[in-house]
């Protein structure tokens, strides 16, 4: 299932945000193999390498971003459900006045998600928009959100 959005929000001048969620393949049937953190710290560095490999500059982890994203994920696993629920407050509260975001949900291992993100358009569009200098990602359970913001 894809479910594509594009936001526009006005914070002085116009910012464009591209949401993006992604729910596809066969689901895990057990919980990560890996910790929430260690989860996520991974995947960030396997979507630098991947930019690294497209010729877009890393981005810059940053603690806001990750704490946003982390607190996503949380909401999304309390929850049950993938979404992208509160965005524009997590958007505004960046700092940025620009953001992207992937949000994943069930894969076993941060290179399950990133081979997912990799084969959706609008998510590999996410991951290397060149436009985006840092990044966030935190996840919960087996959810996972991805911020990368201006």
């Amino acid at each position: 299932m894809h479910n594509f959005a594009t936001i526009d929000f006005r914070k002085g001048a116009s910012a464009v945000v591209t949401a993006l969620v992604v729910a596809w393949g066969t689901p895990a049937t057990a919980q990560a193999t890996v910790q929430p953190d260690d989860f996520a710290g991974r995947l960030g560095t396997l979507i630098n390498e991947y930019r690294s490999r497209h010729g877009v500059a890393p981005l810059v982890a940053e603690d806001q971003l990750a704490s946003l994203a982390r607190q996503h994920s949380a909401d999304m696993a309390k929850a049950g459900s993938l979404s992208h629920d509160g965005y524009e407050t997590r958007f505004r509260a960046s700092g940025h006045t620009m953001c992207v975001e992937n949000v994943g949900w069930n894969y076993p291992t941060p290179a399950k998600q990133m081979a997912a993100w990799e084969a959706s358009p609008g998510h590999e569009r996410n991951m290397s928009d060149a436009g985006v200098t840092h990044m966030g990602v935190g996840a919960a359970a087996n959810y996972v959100t991805f911020i990368a913001c201006r």
